[in-house]
Order: C-alpha cells, then structure tokens, then sequence
C-alpha cells in the first residue's frame, strides 16, 4: 500500500524523507571511514519513516472499515429509501397524524354506541312496560268479559224462572178461566130450564132438555198443540235475536197458518152461526193472532183463552 502511494506525508504535512541507501552510502566520510554519528541519523530517520507508514496504513485501513461500514449502511438503507420514494412507507409523522385520527373516530364511535345502548335499554324498557300494560288491559277486558257474561247468564236464568214462573200463573189462570166456563155454562143450563119451566107466567111442559156436553181444553187437540209449538218457536227466537222476527218467517208455522185460512173463508168454518157471532169471533181471532214481532202476544192470549177450545159446532 505505501508503494503505491506517489508521495507520502507525515501527520503534520511534511513529506517524508525518502533518502536510498546510495545517500546513506554518501554519508560516509571520503577518508573511506564510517562516520558512527551519520550512520545513527540515518538509522533513526528510516525507524521514523517506518512508524509513519504504518501509522498511515493504520489510518487508511480505518478509513477503509469506515467507507466499508458507510457502503454497507447506504445498502441497508436503500430499501428503506425506495420504499418511501414509492410509498411503500410512510413516515412517522404521517403515521402519528393517522393514528391520532383513528383514534378520535374510535374514540366518537364508542360515544355513540354507548348512546344507541342507552336508547335501545329504553327501547326496551318502555316496550317491557307497554306489554305489562297491555297483559293488563286484557286481563282486565277478560275479566269483564267474563262478569258481564256470569251476569247475562244470570239475567238469562232469572228470566227463565220468571217464564216459568208466568207459565204456571196462566195455567193456573186458565184453570180457573175453564172451571168459570164450566159453571158459566152450568148457570146458563140451568137458566134456560128454568125459563123453559116458566114459561111466560105458565106451565109448560118441559120436553126432552138438549143435553149437550160442555167442551173442555183438551190437551190432544191439534189446534193447541200447534199453539204449544207457536209458543215454543216464540221462546227459542227471543232470546238469541235482539230484534223481533220477521213475520215471514212467523207465518208459515201450522197455528198461524190455520188462523190465516180461518181468516180468509170465515163462512165455511163457523157455518150458519149468527152475524153477530162470527164477527165476535173474527174479531177475538184477529186480536189473537196480531202477534206484531212477539209484541202482546201474551196479553191477547190470556185476554181470549176460549179460542183455544174448538168448539164442535163450528
């Protein structure tokens, strides 16, 4: 390495000494002696020529290591350096901006996930107090429901037991009604043998009295059978249907059909009765069959209970 430098210095800046060994040979005396002191001067400037190189070759082999090291850093950092010419990387600031961006949106986004929790438990709060309302509110229609239904089912049996009860005092009433015809018809037989026995202040005699029996209601009459079912029909409507039948629907039943053909050819059902019997009793058949959507019909009933009875004559 020290050949091939052209010229060397020393660490001041001074060039070194560069005497051959012919100049050393000069330094001898001409008298052909070897000056000793001469020959020690040369000895010491080649030592310190000597140090010198190889301090200098020191020196550049450190430069070397470093220019070494240096090469070897630029490649390492060369990578490094392309990569953030391509963006590749990001400097650090960038990334300290970015993170703290990041950060404050994650930072918002929690906030209003803790505000949209906070609102759904209300949510559900008022949705758990609206249904305990609303089970309530049923409970309570269903109970009421229930009451009103105990209660129409108790008016239902209260007018059952009235009906019942209307039921035996007409019976009774007619009962009672037919033992007044009877002894009616009792006293009026009686009356007309009396009149027949009197005559007009005389004697007369009495011949064969018409001994007719006294019609009585009877239950096997078809006429009051067909009633019975008229009454019947009457019931099972009234109950279920809050407005009054349709009389169309009330006239094809046989007991009023029968009424109605009575109606229309009076003469041929009471025959050769008086007028003014048969427009009497025209007139208690048409009171007895007004029946205006189940309105007085149990009042005309009770009011005429001998229509019931058929007599034989008509």
């Amino acid at each position: 390495m020290a050949e091939e430098l052209q010229e060397e210095v020393k660490p001041d800046g001074t060039p070194l000494d560069t005497e051959t060994p012919r100049e050393a040979e000069a330094a001898v005396s001409p008298s052909g002696g070897v000056d000793v002191d001469a020959q020690e001067m040369v000895i010491a400037s080649l030592r310190l020529q000597v140090q010198d190189l190889f301090s200098q070759v020191n020196q550049l082999n450190n430069k070397l290591v470093k220019l070494y090291d240096r090469v070897s850093d630029l490649e390492d950092n060369l990578p490094h350096l392309s990569a953030l010419n391509t963006g590749l990387l990001v400097e650090k600031s960038h990334i300290t901006a970015e993170l703290n961006r990041l950060m404050e949106k994650a930072t918002e986004e929690a906030a209003q996930r803790g505000q949209a929790e906070s609102a759904r438990n209300a949510i559900e709060k008022d949705l758990d107090d609206l249904s305990a309302t609303l089970f309530g509110q049923a409970n309570t229609m269903v109970a009421e429901a229930r009451f009103a239904q105990h209660l129409s089912e108790r008016k239902v049996e209260d007018a059952q037991n009235a009906l019942k009860g209307a039921e035996e005092v007409v019976s009774l009433m007619q009962n009672q009604m037919q033992v007044l015809q009877a002894e009616k018809e009792l006293a009026d037989n009686k009356s007309r043998e009396m009149e027949l026995l009197i005559g007009k202040g005389k004697w007369v005699q009495r011949g064969e009295v018409d001994q007719t029996r006294s019609l009585k209601l009877l239950s096997s009459h078809s006429p009051y059978q067909e009633f019975l079912l008229f009454v019947a029909h009457l019931r099972l409507l009234r109950p279920n249907s809050p407005y009054p039948p349709a009389m169309s629907t009330l006239l094809p039943l046989p007991f009023l059909a029968r009424l109605a053909s009575w109606l229309r050819s009076p003469r041929e059902k009471f025959g050769k009765t008086s007028t003014l019997q048969k427009n009497e009793r025209v007139k208690r058949i048409r009171d007895f069959s007004g029946v205006r959507a189940g309105q007085g019909f149990m009042f005309n009933a009770f009011k005429f209970p001998s229509i019931v009875c058929i007599e034989r004559a008509v």
